[in-house]
């Protein structure tokens, strides 16, 4: 089974991911870089040329191809993946048909701002100022997080150690 992490960007699923996969002995998969290998390009490039649809559509291929995988594996979703073409449909079909795990990282837009002031790759997605901004879209994929999700990780006051903890005990508890 996978463990799929999901949650806005800066909340820690890379990190938290990479680490807990290598303790797990498992796989790890960023889907923002097999995106991006994808694209041909980064992120911000890719909104900037040809616009936030190329980058959803080619994170749909990229989730669509990390699932397809037979080996456990945690994959690290990007922060709107749950929004590309499909995304939210083939998440929900590896959880009931393959039993696949979703972890939600949840933090508070005041903590996410803080921890990606100075990220200059990540794109921005409302043109408003960074902490407005981080609320906005905490406001519009919520519902769908809480939906989809297995269990919700609280990440504000959790060092990434009790993160990777958290992550390990979800993958080897089925």
């Amino acid at each position: 089974m996978h463990v799929i992490l999901i949650g806005l960007r800066g909340c820690g699923k890379t990190t938290a991911g990479r680490a807990a996969a290598r303790i797990l002995n498992r796989a790890f998969i960023d889907l923002d870089d097999r995106t991006s290998e994808i694209v041909g390009m980064s992120a911000s490039e890719c909104f900037v040329r040809h616009g936030e649809v190329a980058w959803r559509e080619a994170e749909s291929l990229a989730l669509r191809d990390a699932l397809a995988g037979h080996e456990p594996t945690v994959i690290a979703l990007g922060g709107g993946t749950p929004t590309a073409p499909d995304a939210e449909t083939m998440l929900r079909l590896a959880k009931a048909e393959r039993g696949d795990t979703i972890a939600w990282l949840d933090a508070s837009p005041e903590v996410l701002v803080g921890r990606i002031h100075e990220d200059g790759d990540r794109p921005p997605l409302t043109g408003l100022p960074p902490l407005e901004e981080m609320i906005e879209i905490d406001r519009r994929r919520r519902a769908l997080f809480e939906a989809i999700a297995d269990r919700r990780i609280e990440v504000d006051d959790h060092s990434t150690s009790t993160t990777i903890g958290a992550i390990i005990a979800l993958a080897t508890s089925g």
